[in-house]
C-alpha cells in the first residue's frame, strides 16, 4: 500500500501526541531517531529521571522523516521539548527559529569537554545550538586478508599506492564482471557514500568546500577537479566499477572502502572470526591528512514553555554520572558509535582496534565537521550525483563541477 504525500506528512503529525507545554508536571520529551532497542539505556535514564516531580520520556521519530516531521509538527503546535538533530538540518532549523539558544552554562560545558571540530557541527553562524552527541568520521577499512593474499601486508600510506593495490586484489570473470574487487565505492539513498569521502580527500588536499561566509563554492577549484579525477580514475582505468557496493564489505569479496566507524557490528557480523584481518586507517592522502566528521547534537524546542528544565535534563544525559559514561554515551557505546565527549570517552572502556583510529583522528583534530549550509542535504545529493557521472565516465570533470558549481551557488545566493 502506497501512501500519498499528505498521507505520509498526516501520519508524521500523528507520531507527535499532543504535549500540554503548559502543564509544568507534563513529561519533558525528546526526539530521537533511535529504535526503543537502540536508545534502552538512555529510556531507562528518562525512566529514572525525577527532578521535583518534572519527569521524562522519549519519543521516535524515524530519521527519512524526522525534519519534515519536526517542521509540520510545530506548524500544527504539537513539538517535543528536546530535539536530537542531524547537523545537516541544523541550518534549517536555525532559519525556521526551532532551536532555542543555549544557556551560557550549556555553552561552557560544551566548549569545555568536546572536540572543537564537533562543536562546529552544532554551531550556525557563530552560535552554538546544542550539545553534541554521536559523531561519525570517515576512514578507510581494508580486509587484509585479500591485501597480503595479493602481496601487501599494510593498508596503503598514499593514493598512488591504493590504486597499486587495489588493481591487485580486483578479479575479472571472462565476460570482464569484477568478482573480488579491490576498491569499492559506497551506494546510498543520500548520496553520502560518495560526498562524504569527497569532502574527507578535499580536506586534505587544504581546500574548504563553501568560502568562509557560505556565500560561494569551491566545487570547480584545482582541488576538487582532482579530486573527482583521482575518485574517477578507479573506475576509469579498470581498477573497480560503481556496480560494486562498499555496504556488501561485510561479504568478505572487497579490499578496501571509506566508511564511517558505525558499520563495526556490520562487518563484524558478517566476517565472523574473519573479523579480526580488518584494519583501520586514514584515507591515504599524505602526512597532513584529515577527514569529514559528522554528527547529531540535542537542542531545545523554542516555543517550549520549559526551556530550562528542558537544558537540565540535555545536560543530565550528557554528562559523566561518578566516573561513569553519560546516559547517551552508555546508548552510543551499545550501537559501536562514537561520543565526542572528552569526559565520557575517558569513562568509557578503552576502544577496541577497529574504533581507535576513529577516536584517535577526533582527538587529534584531524577530523573536519560537515559544513553546516542551508539546504544542505539538498546540494550534497547534487554533489553525489555529479561525482556518479564523473566517475562512470559520463561527465568530463572540470566542466560538470563548473556547472556544479555555478547551480549551488545559485541556492547560496538565496540565503547568504
Amino acid at each position: 500500500m502506497h501512501l500519498s504525500t499528505l498521507g505520509r506528512l498526516a501520519l508524521s503529525i500523528a507520531a507527535f501526541s499532543p504535549i500540554p507545554t503548559a502543564a509544568q508536571d507534563a513529561p519533558l520529551t525528546i526526539a530521537m531517531h533511535y529504535t526503543q532497542a537502540q536508545a534502552a539505556p538512555l529510556i531507562a535514564c528518562l525512566d529514572a529521571y525525577d527532578r521535583d516531580g518534572q519527569t521524562a520520556r522519549y519519543q521516535q521519530i524515524t530519521y527519512g522523516d524526522y525534519l519534515q516531521t519536526v517542521l509540520t509538527g510545530r506548524l500544527a503546535g504539537q513539538a517535543p521539548d528536546i530535539y536530537n538533530v542531524n547537523s545537516i538540518w541544523a541550518a534549517q532549523m536555525v532559519d525556521n527559529g526551532v532551536l532555542a539558544e543555549p544557556p551560557q552554562d550549556m555553552t561552557q560545558f560544551v566548549q569545555d569537554g568536546y572536540n572543537s571540530g564537533t562543536v562546529d557541527a552544532a554551531t550556525i553562524n557563530g552560535t552554538l545550538w546544542g550539545v553534541p552527541t554521536e559523531v561519525s568520521v570517515y576512514m578507510l577499512v581494508s580486509n587484509m586478508a585479500l591485501l597480503r593474499e595479493a602481496g601487501f601486508d599494510a593498508p596503503p600510506s598514499s593514493w598512488e599506492e591504493l590504486r597499486e593495490i587495489a588493481e591487485a586484489v580486483s578479479t575479472r570473470d571472462g565476460q570482464g564482471r569484477i568478482g573480488t574487487a579491490g576498491f569499492a565505492f559506497a551506494q546510498s539513498s543520500t548520496g553520502a557514500g560518495l560526498v562524504h569521502p569527497y569532502y574527507a580527500m578535499m580536506y586534505s588536499s587544504g581546500s574548504d568546500i563553501y568560502g568562509e561566509d557560505f556565500s560561494t563554492a569551491n566545487l570547480d577549484s584545482p582541488a576538487s577537479i582532482e579530486t573527482a579525477r583521482r575518485l574517477a580514475g578507479l573506475v576509469q582505468d579498470g581498477i573497480t566499477d560503481l556496480s560494486i557496493d562498499a555496504y556488501n564489505f561485510p561479504a568478505g569479496g572487497i579490499g578496501m572502502v571509506i566508511m564511517a566507524n558505525w558499520v563495526e557490528s556490520e562487518i563484524r557480523h558478517g566476517l565472523g572470526e574473519a573479523f579480526e584481518n580488518v584494519t583501520v586507517s586514514p584515507i591515504p592522502m599524505g602526512e597532513d591528512w584529515r577527514t569529514l566528521q559528522y554528527a547529531f547534537f540535542m537542542g531545545v524546542d523554542s516555543a517550549s514553555t520549559r526551556t530550562e528544565a528542558a537544558w537540565d535534563l540535555v545536560r543530565y544525559l550528557n554528562e559523566p554520572r561518578d566516573g561513569e559514561p553519560s546516559c547517551v554515551a552508555q546508548m552510543l557505546d551499545g550501537m559501536g558509535a562514537l561520543t565526542a565527549s572528552i569526559a565520557d570517552t575517558a569513562a568509557l572502556p578503552a576502544p577496541d582496534e577497529f574504533t581507535a583510529p576513529y577516536v584517535a583522528a577526533l582527538a587529534d583534530e584531524r577530523a573536519i565537521s560537515q559544513p553546516n549550509v542551508m539546504q544542505a542535504a539538498e546540494i550534497e545529493r547534487m554533489i553525489a550525483r555529479t561525482l556518479e557521472e564523473v566517475i562512470g565516465g559520463a561527465a568530463d570533470p572540470e566542466a560538470s563541477l563548473a556547472t556544479l558549481n555555478g547551480e549551488v551557488e545559485d541556492i547560496l545566493f538565496e540565503f547568504y
